[in-house]
């Protein structure tokens, strides 16, 4: 097992110190915050036979910073958080949680980027963030202390309008503190060449290896480790400047070290066509569909209808994702591990002022896997909904509630879990006031 570590200070200072201009008046976002949190948990061990709730009180400092130019961007954000349970006391932790977005254009041609997220955590389901639906990943039973870190550094060389090459590297890693749950190294190594011939007609290719590294677990599993492979390409026709349609098509391949029950070797055939069409300024839709094979040596080809759509944008004061997708896929870097599935799942989020003051926001969704190696299927059902009142410029109280379930034909895998809370939050600009003293001096010149 690689040893790395934790946070990659290095990447971050080495990226900071060539893409942030040092400018007085540079566009700035500098807001420390802190909140108090109480919180009603009605299953902390996510169990289905023995349940047990309890009242958790949290307090949360943490920091973000963001800039915004013209040839670069950077957000980064930083929570700690320590929470008090009431009745088991034993069960008090604390967490960390950070997240870099970062990019920098070092001239028309070139530029770098930066995305990292690092979590510290015992809570037993896990969200990384980094796409806006995302399967979580459980720790069921007794909560222990995991950590994850995600970094991925890109380049991009650009030789014209539409026409660039792209290399990134994705390195993920999971350390678990409980022996039944293996650490995780995971590494991928990926290129994209995008090529617009005319206005009408381009194409984008993607390729991308990878491989997987699992430590040892009490009591002892068969090993998973391994390598894939993955190619993806695109024709995209513009039929006018709102209107796109496209042909894809996605291969995937695993192969393992060594074949055991739910990992062996195979290769999935996914080809689609679909259209994307903007119906307002700010208001997008898209569709693809097709049929995804996955074939493997001495089994028979299975076969599964394969599509997804996407709407997302605003439409007045609302703002939305909603979003939906069946196919294919693996599970191979969860806490879990159950392997390759076929599924469906669907889901929305938004975001709404009713207000000046009072917001609204929520999600729901829900994914139905069907593990076809292991004889298991589960239903996973999430949503939660939250208002949040300005009550000062610097002050806001909310108050959340949150739902989730799985459903599992697994015995003793199955769960239900609501979640209740109340929040007070301080957070403030610090830059704010300082941009507005320069205002004056700026228009006197």
């Amino acid at each position: 097992m690689k040893n790395h570590p934790l946070c990659s200070l290095v990447w971050v200072a080495v990226f900071l110190a060539v893409s942030v201009p040092v400018s007085v008046e540079a566009a700035w976002t500098l807001k420390p915050r802190v909140f108090a949190e109480a919180q009603y948990d009605d299953n902390v061990f996510l169990s289905e036979r023995d349940e047990q709730d309890d009242f958790v009180t949290t307090i949360a400092p943490g920091i973000h910073v963001a800039h915004e130019g013209p040839t670069d961007d950077l957000n980064l954000d930083y929570q700690f958080k320590h929470s008090f349970f009431r009745d088991d006391n034993e069960l008090d932790y604390s967490a960390h949680r950070g997240q870099l977005d970062a990019r920098k254009d070092l001239n028309q041609w070139f530029g770098i980027g930066l995305r990292e997220a690092i979590i510290r955590s015992e809570d037993p389901v896990e969200l990384t963030g980094l796409v806006t639906f995302e399967r979580p990943s459980f720790r069921r039973g007794k909560r222990f202390p995991y950590t994850r870190n995600i970094l991925q550094p890109d380049a991009v060389f650009r030789f014209g309008e539409g026409r660039f090459v792209r290399f990134q590297y994705r390195y993920n890693l999971l350390r678990n503190e409980d022996e039944g749950f293996a650490d995780q190294d995971t590494q991928f190594f990926a290129g994209t060449i995008g090529y617009r011939f005319t206005v009408r007609h381009a194409v984008e290719m993607f390729l991308q290896h990878s491989n997987w590294d699992y430590g040892e677990t009490i009591p002892p599993e068969p090993s998973r480790d391994g390598d894939g492979n993955e190619v993806r390409g695109r024709y995209t026709y513009s039929i006018n400047p709102r209107t796109d349609v496209f042909a894809s098509y996605r291969f995937r391949q695993r192969t393992f070290d060594e074949e055991s029950r739910g990992f062996f070797d195979f290769m999935v055939h996914d080809p689609r066509a679909g259209f994307s069409y903007d119906i307002l300024e700010n208001l997008s839709f898209s569709a693809s569909a097709g049929y995804a094979f996955r074939t493997a040596e001495d089994r028979d080809q299975e076969g599964n209808f394969s599509g997804r759509f996407d709407l997302n944008g605003e439409y007045r004061r609302l703002a939305l994702d909603v979003y939906g997708e069946t196919g294919m896929d693996d599970d191979l870097w969860t806490a879990e591990v159950l392997g390759f599935y076929e599924f469906w799942r669907t889901g929305f989020r938004l975001l709404y002022p009713f207000l000046e003051k009072l917001l609204g926001e929520g999600y729901f969704y829900i994914e139905r896997d069907d593990f076809k190696d292991i004889d298991r299927a589960d239903r996973i059902l999430s949503g939660r909904a939250s208002l949040t009142y300005e009550v000062l410029r610097w002050l806001f109280c909310s108050v959340d509630y949150q739902y989730l379930e799985r459903s599992s034909s697994e015995f003793l895998e199955s769960f239900e879990e609501n979640r209740f809370f109340g929040r007070i939050t301080v957070e403030y600009d610090l830059l704010e006031r300082k941009a507005q003293e320069l205002e004056p001096r700026k228009s006197t010149r």
